[in-house]
């Protein structure tokens, strides 16, 4: 302990004084000059130097040491760090001792009666060698202590694991040399993986090639790996998915970390911050996606922008999308004081010159919208308050039909009498053929978009399904289940869902109310349905852990209001593509025999809480509902 204590407090004088520490290593370099010298003038006699040479030795020395100084310092060899040793300064040192003793070998000519009386020529190349050996060597051996150190600590210590790598040589090569001396939890590497046929079974930096991705779940099994690290260009969604694949074959358990950038692997950055762990949307495969930005700023830009449920986990990523596109101000309104402080907070801290307005309250009061509306003279809504937890609101069937349909219809009515010029509704897929309450009410919250009498006033309607990691949906569910030892819940064996994550379903979103016309429906294309079953699956084996061996998946049945499967549209909706690429709009239905909502006859039933009525009138209202909605849940 004493040892290291002293070793630790010359560290750090060394490091706190730059003069004493470049002294330090310029008396290193004369002493080597010094042992170089003089052995090559003994290797070049065996041993025993004739006294005819000595005073050519003693003569000459301190002339190489005032030659070599300078131009080390020139080439910055006194200011390099020598724990970070590379083939860059191997050139700088064989550079200078080149420039250095062949200016030596010239002015020792010259002095010598331009020759070498009693001076042997192999001198100049043993001292090369000897001199170079010395620099090169020393600050090889420093380097190598430091990672000699770092591996002990990653090997030793409680957090250290063992590291399979995936990836191609070239950038293997640089993340185990940037990686191993920043990031010593997961250092201490076991073996690589990679496809490059010609490579197998060699070896970088002492770690084997151990075979092709195809077996990587056997190779992790067989190295007793526990983190498997994923670089370029196994890092797309189809490659990452093959990856876990495997390893849930083979029954290993890992631990998923992506290096995204090639640009910090070729710059030498690589640092623990800079590597993601795999998560749920990185295996969904979804295709890259052109945005028309210009748009969505022509409709925001210079204007006074409200957005409601501004709180929520769609309407924080709405705000935050709107405030790059420089409103003239913006509106901030949700019901929830946390999550509307939350989302201000955040706000003015990175937008702090845009006018931020924040209020507290709910949709269905009507006194509030108006003096919102007119106070702060808004242009545009993005209505995304709803209640949208489907088993919850089938218990709470009144404040669900206030919360979404009746504070729809109160919100649509104000837009238009202050002179809102565009009002798009966040609609979901749960209002296709509505089998629960909530999309029920969100159906009818369309309906009353669509059918309102033509205005100045353009009402646009945006449907969509599942985002992940949205309030409400199953992956913060699973997430916090697989955290708690499981087990993790799943409705049926079969349920589907879509899935998108909250900034792409946003800007999809923010694209679809811009070129959606008046009171049309737009249908964001979510793609392929997913498993539920399988995100469970997936979740917990980017967690570590073993289905079912570690954590446990249970069936518990669908809950009051929910469907296996979920759509976008229906057979009788007529839907086009339009210009943007996964948007749709809705241009027409083939039949209409849906009765007129009476808004009022609404209200009336919410406030007598007629619950049995309310759920009647739904199913009333929208025909291709779900006869089950009418029933109440025991």
């Amino acid at each position: 302990m004493l040892m290291k204590a002293i070793w630790a407090s010359i560290k750090a004088l060394l490091y706190r004084t730059a003069t004493l520490r470049r002294a330090l290593i310029i008396a290193w370099h004369v002493l080597g000059i010094c042992i170089a010298y003089y052995l090559a003038f003994y290797l070049r006699f065996d041993g025993d130097i004739p006294a005819t040479y000595w005073p050519a030795f003693s003569r000459n020395l301190w002339l190489l040491v005032v030659i070599c100084i300078p131009i080390f310092a020139i080439a910055h060899l006194y200011s390099g760090i020598w724990a970070y040793f590379s083939i860059y300064d191997v050139i700088r040192i064989v550079a200078s001792l080149f420039i250095s003793l062949g200016l030596f070998a010239a002015i020792v000519y010259l002095r010598s009666d331009r020759g070498f009386l009693h001076y042997p020529r192999s001198v100049f190349v043993l001292t090369f060698l000897l001199l170079g050996l010395w620099m090169a060597g020393s600050r090889l051996a420093i380097r190598w202590f430091r990672e000699y150190r770092s591996g002990q600590r990653g090997l030793s210590g409680r957090e250290g694991t063992r590291a399979l790598v995936v990836g191609n040589l070239s950038e293997v090569d640089q993340l185990i040399r940037g990686l191993s001396p920043q990031a010593p939890d997961v250092n201490r590497f076991v073996g690589i993986v990679t496809d490059e046929a010609k490579k197998q079974h060699l070896t970088i930096r002492g770690v084997r090639v151990k075979g092709a991705v195809a077996n990587v779940g056997r190779i992790a099994r067989e190295t007793d790996a526990r983190d498997i690290l994923i670089l370029p260009p196994y890092t797309r969604p189809a490659e990452v998915s093959r990856i876990v694949t495997s390893c849930e074959e083979s029954g290993v358990a890992c631990n998923f970390r992506m290096i995204p950038s090639v640009a910090d692997l070729a710059a030498g950055k690589v640092e623990l911050s800079n590597i993601k762990k795999v998560e749920i949307e990185d295996l969904l495969g979804r295709p890259e996606i052109q945005f028309n930005r210009q748009s969505v700023k022509q409709m925001i830009s210079g204007k006074n922008v409200m957005v409601t449920g501004a709180g929520g986990s769609i309407g924080s990523e709405l705000v935050r999308q709107v405030a790059h596109y420089s409103p003239a101000k913006l509106v901030l309104m949700d019901n929830s004081e946390f999550n509307l402080y939350t989302i201000d907070m955040e706000l003015r801290s990175g937008f702090g010159s845009l006018p931020v307005a924040s209020i507290a309250g709910d949709v269905g009061d009507t006194e509030l919208l108006r003096r919102i509306l007119r106070e702060h003279d808004v242009k545009v809504i993005i209505h995304a308050a709803a209640y949208k937890h489907v088993p919850l609101m089938e218990a709470n069937v009144a404040a669900c039909v206030t919360n979404n349909t009746v504070g729809t219809a109160r919100l649509a009515a104000e837009a238009e009498d202050t002179g809102v010029e565009r009002f798009v509704l966040v609609s979901t897929d749960k209002a296709v053929r509505p089998a629960s309450v909530m999309g029920a009410s969100k159906r009818l919250a369309e309906r009353i978009i669509q059918e309102r009498p033509k205005s100045h006033t353009s009402f646009v309607t945006v449907r969509f399904g599942n985002v992940l990691g949205s309030s409400g949906s199953v992956i913060p569910l699973f997430k916090q289940q697989i955290e708690n030892g499981g087990p993790v819940t799943v409705t049926t064996e079969k349920a589907t869902r879509f899935f998108m994550s909250i900034p792409e379903a946003v800007d999809l979103m923010l694209q679809a109310g811009t070129i959606g016309k008046d009171r049309e429906i737009m249908v964001l294309e979510m793609g392929e349905s997913i498993r539920v079953l399988d995100m469970a699956r997936r979740l917990i084996e980017l967690s570590g852990l073993k289905v079912d061996e570690d954590i446990e998946i249970v069936f518990t049945g669908l809950r009051p209001g929910e469907k296996e499967y979920e759509e976008i549209m229906t057979d009788d909706e007529n839907v086009v593509r339009t210009s943007s690429e996964r948007i749709w709009v809705m241009q027409s239905r083939k039949n209409h025999t849906a009765p007129p909502i009476d808004i009022d006859r609404l209200t009336r039933l919410v406030a007598a809480q007629d619950e049995t009525r309310l759920r009647e009138e739904l199913l009333r209202l929208i025909p291709d509902a779900d006869p089950g909605i009418a029933a109440t849940p025991r």
